[in-house]
């Protein structure tokens, strides 16, 4: 029969009950009845019950008292009746007893416990001892001294009792005092070396603890792809970022904080924009036009951003992932080589990003408040030119043009700073209260954050409020349930327009380009618009302009777990990822734009919904078993499918009475509806083994499937294998593990993964509408019609990338350097591309989308972790350091017949850059510069360049054709950086800590568009003062042409004139804290009490003449980054803040 063990919830004991309301019969009733019920059923057990040995046998160390109870239960058919909150309070026991009998097993059980027991016929009842019912047990003092294996003494090593609040810390000499309750685990911590646990016992007085040196980073637990391994064991390339460092960064998005963290990891903020998306390439970019974001896994839901943006305003767009409180996060996983990221199959050819949230952990509840406020300010300002100056140099471009001047300079009063006027200084603040805790049963982590920053221009913003909800409880010993929940909701304003012109309504070049001349307002109180052009009021612009972006999430999942056998184990889950955008933009009558409009048509508004569901269900069998005592072998068998459906609409209408009903409602003409609905699916099953010998040499090998619905039945399988192995050098009997070297291992790996990121209908053949037929039944009325719009392509396939890694890791010096380091070789093949089609086809759009090329990425990482002081008196300081180093090249794009009908390599030209076979993604195609033309002469002895004069750029005649043309551009430039780089240098001294972290981005250039606008008269617009020193006569020094209205000659044409160095260093992140004793701070209930300073973006070391050489134009586009063309720049910020724990 099966035998159970009786417990009851609430109260310290089953003692004599006492009613809670004695008046009430019916609740006397209840609990007779209740308790009658539960003998009755102990005695139904009994008269069942079959004969049991009245001995007990048992070993075990460290265990629970409920284990023990249920072993004996087994061997005796005792029952144990019990409060399950009573146990709680137990602490663990050593037992080893063999065929003794019953009695003597329960008092060994019993010995130092708070606890009583009592049998009568086959029940022990378990009660609080009489001793403890009235008279607390007084705490033991322990005291004690802490050393590492040398000898010396550890100062300011940490102490805790586990389980509970407080943290006590090591004297100068490493002695310590400490009071606690027999049973109580003291944890004993320090930076480099193996925290220790030990079990205080009725005898424990004096304690000498000796600590030793960690495994170093091979000691640690990464995740990787459903599940976890310690890094020892690891023979992929995987680098970890942990909760620290993340939470010195003051950002709204977690992918920022990665910035300058991983070896291998580009992360690139292109805007300064709050709640912008962020651009992270690992490894480099391997696609001309999908998608180059890395797949984010996120408590085991994989997630790919979209970047949703119905009414987009200029190029950047709102990030989809700023929905996680960084705050929340415990640690993230960049899974880099191939064969790591293999196991997610079509999504992991950019990489895998494995983001783990935090979760409760046993132990009493511990209740965390962290917050931070701050003031964000420009990093600086563009020089410009001033009323005076303006009149001055636009007189003489008048002149130089043949025109007459336009000012008077000498009455010229009038001088407005439109930078001064739409940036200001913007608060930023965050806070966060959590809860976590638990038992051996049940453990929770939940928390409340709230988010706000505003931008530093005006009417611009990000707001956040999330909830974070991380349960897991184990049902039985077999089975275990859980849940990862995250809603939140955002506000973006989003109304500041970059990346657009002046004439364009943009704000930042709109700020940079109206001229200082033009007051604000008009004399009758309407915005003031440039007297030359008719061009917008950027100030007036900003103000009168509203774009609104409302987003709510709910994003999890939640698991099952069971314990089929000893070492196979069944897990299933379902996630989802649920998010409902909603865009409303409203444009005021009194915007600029409308001032030489007719009254009737003043006002606009345009709205956009963007609903997305996404679900998915996984299913996987893992078994893990030793044999032999050597051989450790781990398998893995998953199956998972996913669905997704978006929804999209949009309308816009113009023409409002007033600003006082914003929406589409009150507007006089509606226009441009659309609505859209799409729906994918992605079936898959996949295998992993791993197996280590002698935890010394290590194997493992994978197999993904994918099944997608983008490409057609005959190409909708891709498969992706991936095979590692890695030798722990260190292991070996020869290995000598000297002083110098304590742990080495060599890596090796091979992995092919996808990237199925193609258009969802692109494989089929579409129609337009709109073509309408006129008088088709002679009556003169219209019928609607339909007409090709683009030729499918049945044929397209996953874009697959094949991927090498070699590296090693090794510690050094008792694990205090921590040196890893990687090359790599990835090739990525059948590139999706849009090859032309001819006229004859028929289609609107004269192109199809092909799979054609290569792209390849090879590169040499490299992270080293030190422990460089840790001092007798208690002073520590650390270091983490990282290089990346990668090469980019497109190995092929396919032939094609060129006009002379010769077959040749194809090249794809953009506006400024070039996709061409042996040059980097992004390369720069321009004109060489070769000096100014001095004289008339010299104009007219050069290859003819129309319209030009003395003055003007003279551009380089490559092709020797006698002519200045198209045919003479030529790669010019390279927006690729040729490494990146991160270093954090960490200390701390009795209770001070200081950190500094810089980031730097060497080699790679950037096209500065906005000089082509602030340093040419094309437009009667303002100009930078470097014009001052612009050419004006035969003979000056000088690398500026002559200021000329319209620029005739084509001075602001792209060339090697606006590249400029993207170099730079950037104090990136200074913080500075303080940790207040706990004797001063424990009389009040906090454990914890941390306060601290933070200064992020704090110098940046560069050459570039722009607002900041972090800047990227065309964010989503993978060969047209590295431009700086009106974005929205990056501030610098300080804060102030605080951690407490209760």
């Amino acid at each position: 029969m099966n035998f159970i063990t009786c417990r009851i919830s609430g109260g310290s004991s089953p003692a004599p009950y006492k009613a809670r309301n004695p008046g009430n019969k019916y609740y006397q009733t209840w609990r007779i009845m209740k308790l009658t019920l539960i003998l009755l059923t102990i005695a139904f057990m009994h008269v069942h019950a079959s004969s049991y040995s009245q001995t007990v046998t048992y070993s075990g160390k460290n265990v629970a008292l409920e284990k023990v109870f249920k072993s004996i239960r087994k061997q005796t058919g005792y029952v144990f009746f019990y409060s399950y909150d009573l146990l709680q309070k137990a602490r663990p026991i050593n037992l080893n007893v063999k065929n003794v009998p019953l009695e003597q097993a329960l008092k060994d059980c019993f010995a130092g416990q708070s606890l009583d027991y009592a049998i009568e016929n086959k029940t022990i009842v378990i009660s609080v001892a009489k001793n403890q019912l009235s008279v607390p047990v007084p705490p033991v003092r322990i005291t004690g001294k802490v050393t590492d294996t040398t000898g010396a003494p550890l100062p300011a090593a940490t102490i805790t009792i586990k389980g509970k609040a407080g943290v006590m810390v090591t004297g100068i000499d490493g002695t310590f005092a400490i009071d606690a309750q027999v049973g109580d685990v003291l944890v004993i911590s320090y930076i480099g070396l193996t925290p220790k646990q030990i079990t205080i016992t009725a005898s424990t007085t004096y304690l000498s603890i000796v600590l030793s040196p960690e495994t170093g980073k091979l000691g640690e637990v990464v995740v990787v792809g459903y599940g976890t391994q310690n890094k020892k064991d690891l023979s992929t390339a995987v680098a970890t970022v942990g909760s620290k460092a993340l939470g010195r960064q003051v950002v709204s998005s977690f992918e920022n904080a990665l910035q300058g963290q991983a070896p291998g990891v580009q992360v690139n903020n292109p805007t300064g924009q709050p709640g912008s998306a962020i651009n992270i390439s690992i490894r480099g970019k391997n696609s001309l036009s999908l998608s180059t974001s890395p797949l984010y896994v996120i408590d085991g839901v994989p997630v790919q951003p979209g970047y949703d943006e119905e009414l987009g305003i200029g190029n950047q767009r709102p990030n989809p992932l700023s929905t996680l409180a960084t705050s929340d996060i415990e640690s993230i996983d960049v899974l880099k080589d191939g064969a790591a990221a293999a196991i997610y199959g079509s999504r992991a050819s950019n990489g895998v990003v494995v983001v783990t949230t935090k979760r409760g952990k046993a132990g009493k509840p511990q209740v965390d408040f962290n917050m931070y406020y701050g003031q964000q300010k420009l990093v600086k300002k563009i020089k410009l030119l001033n009323g005076k100056q303006f009149a001055s140099v636009f007189n003489q471009s008048l002149v130089n043009a043949g025109e007459d001047p336009a000012y008077d300079v000498d009455t010229v009063t009038t001088n407005t700073n439109w930078q001064d006027l739409l940036y200001h200084d913007a608060p930023i603040r965050n806070y966060q209260l959590s809860v976590q805790g638990g038992n051996d049963k049940t453990k929770y982590y939940i928390s409340g954050a709230y988010f706000n920053q505003d931008g530093i221009i005006r009417n611009s913003g990000f707001e956040r409020y999330s909830v974070k909800i991380n349960l897991d409880q184990q049902v039985t010993d077999k089975f275990k349930i859980g849940t990862s929940l995250s809603l939140a909701n955002t506000k973006n304003n989003r109304s500041t327009r970059s990346e657009m012109q002046l004439n364009n309504s943009g704000v930042v070049l709109g700020a940079l380009e109206q001229i200082p001349t033009l007051a604000i307002y008009n004399a009758d109180g309407t915005y003031a618009l440039n007297p030359f052009s008719q061009s917008d009021n950027p100030y007036g612009d900003n103000e009168t302009t509203h774009n609104m972006i409302k987003m709510n999430q709910v994003f999890g999942n939640m698991y099952g777990e069971y314990n089929i056998l000893k070492n196979l184990t069944f897990r299933s889950s379902i996630g989802i990822d649920y998010r409902a955008q909603i865009e409303n933009q409203f444009i005021d009558r009194e915007n600029p734009g409308f001032e030489n409009a007719p009254s009737a048509s003043r006002g606009s508004a345009a709205t956009g919904t963007n609903t997305g569901t996404i679900w998915l269900w996984e299913n996987t069998l893992t078994y893990k078993t030793t044999f032999k005592n050597d051989h450790n072998l781990t398998l893995l068998a998953g199956q998972s499918a996913q669905n997704s459906e978006l929804f999209t609409s949009s309308a816009a209408g113009y023409g409002f009475p007033s600003n006082a009903v914003p929406y589409l409602y009150a507007a006089s003409i509606k226009q441009s509806m659309s609505s859209y609905e799409e729906q994918w699916g992605l079936v898959s099953y996949f295998l992993r083994a791993n197996y280590n010998y002698k935890d010394r040499y290590y194997a493992s090998a994978s197999m993904r499937a994918d099944g997608s619905s983008r490409f057609a039945p005959n190409n909708r399988y891709g498969y992706f294998p991936a095979v590692s192995a890695a030798w722990r050098i260190s292991q070996e009997p020869f290995f000598n593990k000297n002083s110098i070297i304590s742990e080495l291992k060599l890596r090796g790996s091979f992995g092919a993964n996808g990237n199925q990121n193609v258009g969802v209908y692109d494989r089929y053949s579409t129609y337009g509408t709109g073509y309408n037929y006129s008088n088709y039944t002679g009556d003169g009325s219209v019928a609607g019609g339909i007409a090709a719009q683009r030729i499918g392509n049945d044929k397209l396939r996953w874009e697959t990338t094949y991927q090498y890694d070699a590296g090693f890791d090794m510690d050094l010096f008792n694990s205090r350097v921590n040196i890893t380091a990687d090359v790599y070789l990835k090739r990525t093949k059948d590139l999706l591309t849009e090859v032309p089609l001819s006229i004859s086809s028929g289609a609107e759009i004269t192109t199809i989308v092909q799979n054609l090329g290569q792209v390849q990425n090879k590169g040499f990482e490299l992270g080293i972790n030190t422990v460089n002081i840790r001092s007798l008196n208690g002073f520590t300081w650390s270091t983490q350091f990282n290089f990346s180093l990668n090469r980019n090249k497109v190995l092929d794009l396919g032939k094609l017949v060129d006009e002379n009908g010769k077959t040749v390599d194809r090249t794809i030209i953009g506006d400024y850059s070039i996709s061409e076979k042996g040059q980097p993604l992004g390369a720069f195609y321009g004109y060489v510069v070769k000096g100014i033309f001095q004289t008339p002469a010299e104009v007219a002895a050069a290859p003819t360049q129309p319209n030009a004069a003395a003055g003007d750029l003279r551009f380089e005649d490559l092709n020797n054709d006698g002519v200045i043309d198209a045919k003479d551009r030529k790669v010019i430039g390279d927006p690729n950086p040729k490494f990146i780089s991160g270093i954090t240098n960490t200390f701390s001294y009795k209770g001070v800590d200081l950190s500094f972290f810089f980031q730097g981005s060497f080699g790679n250039q950037i096209y500065n568009q906005n000089r082509t606008l602030l340093e040419n008269m094309v437009n009667p617009f303002n100009q930078s003062v470097d014009v001052l020193n612009s050419w004006t006569h035969a003979g000056q020094k000088t690398n500026l042409p002559r200021e000329v209205y319209g620029d005739p000659n084509g001075n602001s044409t792209f060339s090697t004139q606006y590249l400029e160095s993207g170099t730079y260093v950037r104090l990136k992140n200074l913080t500075l804290g303080y940790t207040f004793p706990v004797s001063l701070i424990k009389k009040v209930g906090i454990s914890s009490l941390r306060i601290f300073a933070t200064g992020q973006n704090i110098l940046t070391f560069t050459r570039y003449k722009g607002y900041d050489p972090e800047v990227n134009a065309d964010p989503l586009s993978n060969t047209g980054f590295g431009r700086d063309y009106g974005v929205y720049p990056p501030a610098k910020t300080y804060t102030l803040g605080i951690n407490v724990q209760f």
